[in-house]
């Protein structure tokens, strides 16, 4: 009776591990996640990663999603982008498919006002 109560405990910790530490990697293929555009303004300078040729600046943000719903979104870029852009992230849980700089204009009215009320604080 132990040994199986164990075997169990044992592979919930592995899998709560697992999960933790590649979140991004398992919501790309969790079908419970759906793809959602969320909109976030770059206020703060990146995180350097890498070195020489190799450098990526890693962009931990947080934003909005068209029906206004708060949510983190990360992404890294191979240059730097400029502070008070407007970013548009194709994300589905914590993986990030794609990413844009988009204008002022694209974004939901809804969602501008909370980026800017965010922004302005």
């Amino acid at each position: 009776m132990k040994k199986p109560v164990i075997f169990i405990l044992i592979t919930l910790v592995v899998c709560s591990v697992l999960y933790l530490t590649f979140k991004r990697e398992f919501d790309q293929f969790n079908p419970l996640y759906k793809e959602q555009y969320v909109y976030a303004v770059i206020n703060k300078p990146a995180k350097k990663e890498g070195k020489n040729e190799w450098i990526r600046y890693r962009y931990n943000l947080t934003g909005y999603t068209g029906e206004g719903e708060k949510a983190k979104i990360t992404f890294s870029s191979s240059k730097e982008q400029k502070t008070e852009s407007y970013v548009r992230v194709l994300a589905k849980g914590a993986y990030t498919k794609e990413w844009i700089i988009v204008e002022e204009k694209v974004i939901p009215e809804k969602v501008l006002s909370q980026l800017r009320l965010k922004f302005s604080n």
